[in-house]
């Protein structure tokens, strides 16, 4: 209740959604969804998202892979828009080394 009072859900919200429209932008993302810092980025055949996993832990960057296709990030409630400027910066680099 007190996070409620802190605005914690607006920031998710407003963070969520950059790190949404950054991930966008990444080479072959068919779509992204989620909510709040909650946010799935699905790739199309051209990338395997469990390599897409592995490059980002050997960058120091932890996602899920769901699936083939899908990479989930769930950062903190306390992640701001420059720790998704890392994270997205990181998984292109990863991104750019498998193709």
């Amino acid at each position: 209740l007190e996070a409620m009072a802190c605005g914690v859900p607006t920031v998710a919200a407003r963070v969520g959604a950059y790190l949404t429209g950054l991930l966008k932008t990444l080479p072959h993302v068919k779509e992204v969804r989620g909510q709040g810092l909650l946010v799935g980025a699905e790739f199309d055949s051209a990338l395997n998202a469990v390599d897409i996993k592995h490059a980002c832990v050997e960058r120091k960057l932890l996602t899920t892979a769901i699936g083939n296709s899908v990479i989930r990030l769930i950062p903190p409630l306390i992640a701001t828009e420059e720790d998704c400027d890392k994270a997205v910066t990181i998984l292109r680099d990863a991104i750019e080394n498998l193709l």
